[in-house]
Formats: structure tokens, sequence, C-alpha cells
């Protein structure tokens, strides 16, 4: 089981205690890239009720899910039913929607990245009440509990600890996804193995179990949920700008119970446009890096023209100059159906 970390050490007024947490939590980043955290914030009857509002959703008439299927979001944004999505190519086995910032489309955006900020696709109000109050105010909160771990990552790289923040730009650019897992198929996935592509992902499980996180000698552990707690692991974001030192762990998520499993996952990433240039910190952290085999050769998930080249799913090298460039590859990736339709262009 991973860490457990108490932010309630973060929230004190002692600097003192402070830094010394921050160390601590880096230190776990570094070695694991998985954690726990209690005391985030967000009360859990109010985590409870977020839950709730994630089951009524799904337990909708399914001509009511199909209203906003996400085949009619050139954002990748709305429903989906299962069997949709892509991990490495292989089929995931999950009911989902996925829900951004809430923003106009442009027109006409340029660069081509920009074609995903848009608005989000929401159910009608009147069949399930305050289901979009309660959706965004969760993840407000949720943006808000992010802030507060990327300010423990900059100090424990030695940073300002608004540093990562300032990195993130005006606008940055989370999502939210509201998941439902039935009983894997044999031989399946509820979905596959992966990192994620931004900098923080933190996920709320309800009380069935399901998702592994891969160890360090590969083998594979169970993240199993703790009432009150937040998972949080790094993304492919976090690795590249810290030149690996914290390395965004593969999971999966295989549901064996005959209980469906819900869960919501967000991932905290920033602007579109911002640049991915490596952190400043110090040598101690990359030698760190250099003496260790496995996140000297850490690498990233792999594009689908890199796949269909030979490149395995996760040892990319490839290195985007922005996020955006990053955010597009993550959607057509794993939605290739939906992005031939709006962009064909692209697509080509």
């Amino acid at each position: 089981m991973p860490p457990i970390i108490d932010l309630a050490a973060w929230f004190s007024n002692d600097r003192k205690r402070r830094l010394e947490f921050s160390r601590q939590v880096g230190q776990v980043a570094h070695e694991t890239g998985f954690f726990y955290v209690i005391n985030h914030g967000i009360p859990l009857a109010t985590s409870e009720a977020y839950l709730q509002a994630i089951k009524s959703f799904f337990a909708l008439p399914l001509t009511t899910r199909q209203a906003i299927d996400k085949q009619y979001s050139a954002q990748f944004r709305g429903w989906e039913k299962l069997g949709t999505e892509l991990t490495n190519n292989e089929v995931d086995f999950r009911e989902q929607i996925d829900i951004g910032v809430e923003r106009e489309a442009f027109p006409d955006p340029d660069p081509y990245y920009m074609a995903l900020v848009g608005p989000n696709q929401w159910p009608d109000e009147s069949l399930i009440p305050y289901f979009r109050q309660t959706v965004v105010d969760y993840f407000d909160r949720l943006a808000e509990v992010s802030r507060q771990i990327l300010r423990i990552m900059s100090l424990a790289l030695g940073l300002e600890e608004n540093h990562i923040e300032r990195v993130f730009g005006t606008t940055p650019s989370p999502y939210l996804k509201l998941i439902r897992y039935p009983k894997t198929l044999d031989g399946g996935q509820g979905v596959g193995v992966h990192k994620d592509s931004g900098f923080l992902t933190l996920l709320l499980q309800d009380e069935n179990r399901g998702l592994e996180a891969q160890a360090n000698d590969n083998t594979w552990y169970q993240v199993d949920p703790i009432p009150g707690s937040l998972v949080v692991n790094t993304g492919e974001l976090l690795q590249m700008v810290t030149d690996n030192y914290f390395i965004a762990t593969p999971h999966r998520v295989i549901n064996q119970s005959e209980e469906e499993r819900y869960s919501s996952a967000f991932f905290y990433s920033p602007d579109l446009n911002t640049v991915l240039d490596p952190l400043p910190i110090g040598s101690a952290f990359i030698n760190r890096v250099r003496h260790s085999e496995r996140h000297r050769n850490e690498g990233l998930m792999a594009s689908r023209a890199e796949m269909a080249s030979g490149t395995e799913s996760m040892e990319s090298q490839v290195r985007p100059v922005v996020f955006g460039e990053k955010y597009w590859q993550r959607w057509v990736r794993s939605y290739p159906h939906i992005a031939r339709k709006f962009y064909p262009d692209l697509m080509e």
C-alpha cells in the first residue's frame, strides 16, 4: 500500500515544519509516485455526496446519457459507453464522462491544439437536479488541493513555493473523469496499463478495490480505498520537467468484484501554451536520477504514430515542447474515431 500523507502538517503556520514535511513528500514522490493524502480540506460528507451524484448520473436512462455522447464534442467532452476508450490500443471496459474547464470554443484555433478549449456537455438539469453544481464545486475543490500539493512539490525541489504555479500560466487545463467500472471481463482491463499525462492526478474512490500500481521491481500492488483520502500520483509532465526525478508510475484498474466500482479522477495540468522547460532544480536531484537505472531510463507514453512504428507503449523518448502538444496526443491516442471525425486533416 502507498504511503499515507497527512496534510495537517502543511496547513500549519510553522515554516520549519512545512519545509521538513515538503522534503518528506518529495522523497515519497521520487521513490513511488503514488501516495494517499488525508486532511486535505475536503469534508468527507462533501466527497460522499459527490460520489452519490456520480452514481445517480450512471443510473440515468441510456437515452439521457446518450444525449451528451462524447462523439458530439470536438473537445472530447461528455459521456461514453463501455468499450469506447483505448489504452495501448486495447479496449477499456468502463463507462465515463469527461469534464473540463468551461470556456467558449475558438472559431479558428491556432495553434491546432487550442481546438481542445471549449464547453462541456451536461445532462438535462430537470432529470438530475444539482448534478452540474455538485460536480463544478468538487472540481474547484480538487483544483485547490492540487495547487497546495504543487506548492509542496516546489519546496521539495528547493524552489520557491509558487514556482510551479507560475509555470502553469494564467489558464490551467484541468479535467475530471467520472467513472463506472463494471466487473472486468476475463482477460480484459477496466483501464489498461498507462501513465497519466498531466502534472498531478487526484483520485477519489468508493469502497471497492481495483486500482493497482507498478512497483520499482515491476510487481503490482493494490491501491485500496481509504475513507476520507484522495490518491495522488505524479504525471508525465512532472516527470519531464524534473528530468525524471519525479516519475509517473504505471497503473491500471481491474475490477474483480461483483460490485460496480465508482471513482473520480482529476488531472491537473497547465495552460495549453505552457512551454515544458526543465525546472531549475539543483544538481543533487539530477545526480540521484543518474544513479538510478529506473529513473534514468524512464520513458513516456508513446503516441499512436510511435506505436505504429514499433515503439513500445511506455518507452517514448519524444519530449513535446508545449503542453498542448502532449494534451492533443493524449486525446487522439484514446479516441481516434472522434479525432478523425472532427480533425481529418490533422489525423492525416
